[in-house]
């Protein structure tokens, strides 16, 4: 990623206070041009900052870090599917096909929650970044539109799926429900590819302005992992359940096929602002 910028001075101007102050803090206190303030300017190296400052960017990058971290827990495989299907299904008589069923969708519902969270602590901590570069004026219109798109994304098409409930609406729509719970899984990884690929594109252009990198951060979907709904529940019925078998592998190895892409970005996210 880019070469880390140098220290901007402060974009923020507080109350009147000793000048004693300042000194203490490594900050050269100078009277700001209205005569009514002061305005503080870093002095020496640039790795001084004010307290304030530092703990908000020090906090952005915890929260960023920690999502990511997440990723142990969250992105796992599961078991293999031909040793699910060809020997576990068997021996336990189909009742591990309900725990996998549990299993899936936890594990989609999780990784919504771990990348919702880290996509909100990278914007935070591009908004103090615009702060300290005077430039939060700028981008914040940008800003404001990148967050609503998440939080829009992330309240339909990436929602929970919830486990617990889709078993109990299926077994109470006598596995109409089922459909709607495949539909979901079915489109999951698509979806949550495009979220990641037009996310990506739009922070690599605030980061450009703002001279925090000098080449955009990159994720290219899959396309394969876009199905055709109805055309894969008519193949299944054509070719009484062959294809079915098919589709379920499909949707028990997408995730296993991109966690990796998925990461890549991620580390390359947490590089930079680590040097920022």
């Amino acid at each position: 990623m880019g070469a880390a910028a140098k220290q901007p001075a402060m974009a923020w101007r507080p109350e009147r206070r000793p000048a004693i102050q300042g000194h203490e803090r490594g900050i050269e206190m100078t009277e700001s041009e209205t005569g009514t303030g002061w305005t503080p300017v870093v002095v020496g190296s640039s790795e001084a900052a004010t307290p304030a400052t530092r703990a908000d960017l020090i906090d952005s990058v915890t929260r960023i870090d920690r999502a990511i971290k997440e990723r142990r827990e969250t992105d796992q495989p599961l078991i293999n599917w031909w040793l699910y299907f060809l020997f576990v299904s068997w021996i336990t008589f189909g009742f591990y096909g309900l725990y996998l069923f549990f299993k899936r969708i936890n594990r989609i519902d999780a990784f919504s929650a771990r990348k919702r969270a880290y996509y909100r602590a990278l914007l935070e901590w591009t908004r103090r970044q615009a702060a300290g570069h005077e430039r939060a004026g700028e981008i914040e219109a940008e800003l404001q539109d990148l967050e609503t798109a998440v939080a829009f994304a992330y309240g339909h098409e990436l929602r929970p799926i919830r486990a617990g409930r889709s078993f109990l609406l299926t077994l109470v729509t006598l596995g109409i429900y089922g459909y709607v719970v495949l539909y979901r899984e079915n489109r999951y990884w698509w979806d949550a590819q495009v979220v990641e690929q037009d996310f990506d594109d739009r922070l690599s252009q605030l980061w450009t302005a703002l001279g925090i990198i000098r080449y955009p951060i990159t994720y290219a979907a899959d396309r394969s992992k876009r199905r055709s709904f109805p055309l894969y529940l008519i193949l299944s019925i054509v070719t009484l359940g062959i294809w079915g078998l098919v589709w379920d592998y499909k949707i028990h190895t997408d995730p296993d096929r991109l966690f990796g892409e998925f990461h890549a970005v991620e580390d390359s996210v947490l590089q930079t602002v680590r040097t920022h």
